[in-house]
């Protein structure tokens, strides 16, 4: 009779023994489930940030870009403004010089 105990333990544990391995396969399944959608996750959320970091930068740029187009504008505008008054203050000259030969010459004939 002890012999037939043993082997029902015996049974009973190897039931135990497989019943715990088939749970410690699945908690591995699980782990492993998780472990890749964690991955996933992870892989989504530095694509988004890198994502981000760049639009920001982009932006960045494009408003550095635009106030550096401002600023050369600005300085054309003011450029143009000195070279257009730089050209009325030689005109101006240019002018008072003609009138001034042409007088010169009007007092030499009739002089």
């Amino acid at each position: 009779m002890e012999d037939i105990e043993i082997i029902k333990n015996l049974i009973n544990l190897d039931y135990q023994a497989i019943k715990i391995n088939e749970n410690r396969k699945e908690q591995l399944r699980e782990l492993a489930s998780k472990f890749r959608e964690e991955e996933l996750e992870i892989t989504r959320n530095y694509k988004k940030q890198i994502e981000d970091e760049s639009n920001c930068i982009k932006k960045k740029i494009e408003q550095e870009a635009k106030q550096e187009i401002k600023e050369l504008r600005a300085e054309n505008k003011r450029i143009i403004e000195d070279m257009q008054q730089k050209f009325e203050e030689d005109l101006d000259y240019i002018l008072e010089e003609i009138i001034r030969r042409i007088f010169n010459l009007n007092k030499e004939d009739n002089g």
